[in-house]
């Protein structure tokens, strides 16, 4: 079973736990509702779902589709949104991310958009006024531009999730990029020998990794080819990688020529574990979803990396321990890796 597969067999089953709590029983009628709905993209109104209803089985009445699709809402599956076109509509909400709409008043055309910064603005404003949000909407009114242009440029949605990881994979792909950089200029200002190779090998490691995210790109725009015309869902400053992995500038700075082999551990180290817990801030955002889950695997994937510095370093720390003790010196560094 694929993983679509089976996520839409975890929500069938949460709306069937649902209706055994409140003395209901899952109907062939109610699950082809459901099944129908959570595998539509877009904001569906009753009526829209009720036509895609009916291609599947012409039996089910209107009033069964209103009651499931509210029996969806309570239940944490379904999301009610105004979009000011007159009707109520329904979008996917288990598991996905909180986002505003940006809407077309000619063709109603809808985009989905997700941006920390808006995020932060709205909790400082919340914080400051001492206030308990219960729900929040924003939503931008305008023009799209295929209706400025006479074009229709509307189509089928792309899956959500598609979008969101394509968004996620560019922030990782733009980490690793800044990661690469880094550990090249390292090696080229190192003027020791050890250390220059060290940030060789660290080099190595980091071009793995981006080229393992390359081929998740890949495979996501082989999987859906539309997904590179999809607007952006996560809005990013990417000037924010800046504060990770630094210019060429500032590494300069950063780093001294003669710096020592462990030197460059411990910085990489550090780099390496500010990268882990930046994913895992960002991924702090997103409450229980899959957003969540991608930036958790890659905040996993640093952190990966840091403990395979971090035992390089304690190889290193050892050795050097061992050959003080062989030269009848005291050790020059406690061998802990964790001791600067």
């Amino acid at each position: 079973m694929s993983k679509v597969q089976d996520e839409l067999a975890e929500q069938v089953a949460i709306f069937a736990s649902y209706l055994r709590e409140n003395g209901l029983r899952m109907t062939r009628q109610r699950e082809t509702i459901v099944r129908t709905f959570l595998s539509s993209e877009g904001h569906l109104s009753t009526e829209e779902l009720y036509d895609l209803v009916k291609r599947v089985d012409s039996r089910i009445g209107y009033a069964t589709v209103f009651r499931t699709l509210k029996a969806l809402t309570e239940c944490g599956l379904a999301r009610e949104t105004d979009l000011a076109d007159g009707r109520t509509r329904f979008e996917h909400y288990y598991r996905h991310p909180q986002h505003h709409h940006i809407i077309c008043v000619q063709c109603n055309r809808t985009i989905e958009f997700f941006s920390p910064e808006l995020e932060s603005l709205h909790k400082k404003i919340v914080a400051q006024y001492d206030f308990e949000a219960l729900r929040t909407r924003f939503q931008i009114f305008g023009i799209c531009a295929g209706c400025r242009n006479k074009a229709d440029d509307s189509g089928p949605p792309v899956d959500a999730d598609l979008v969101f990881a394509r968004d996620a994979l560019r922030i990782a792909l733009e980490t690793e990029r800044r990661g690469v950089h880094f550990y090249t200029t390292a090696s080229e200002i190192s003027a020791r020998r050890p250390t220059k190779e060290t940030f060789h090998r660290m080099l190595r490691d980091e071009e793995s990794h981006l080229n393992r995210l390359t081929e998740a790109w890949n495979h996501l725009v082989e999987r859906e080819p539309r997904v590179l015309d999809a607007p952006v869902f996560l809005h990013f400053d990417f000037e924010a990688l800046k504060t990770i992995f630094p210019s060429r500038e500032q590494i300069s700075r950063r780093l001294r020529p003669e710096m020592t082999e462990e030197e460059a551990f411990r910085l990489a180290m550090a780099m390496e574990k500010e990268a882990a817990e930046f994913f895992i801030e960002y991924a702090d955002r997103f409450s229980d979803t899959h957003g969540r889950d991608i930036f958790l695997q890659f905040a996993a994937e640093e952190e990966e990396h840091y403990k395979t510095i971090r035992s390089a370093l304690e190889d290193h720390l050892a050795r050097a321990a061992a050959d003080d003790a062989e030269e009848g010196s005291a050790p020059r560094r406690p061998p802990n890796p964790d001791v600067g």
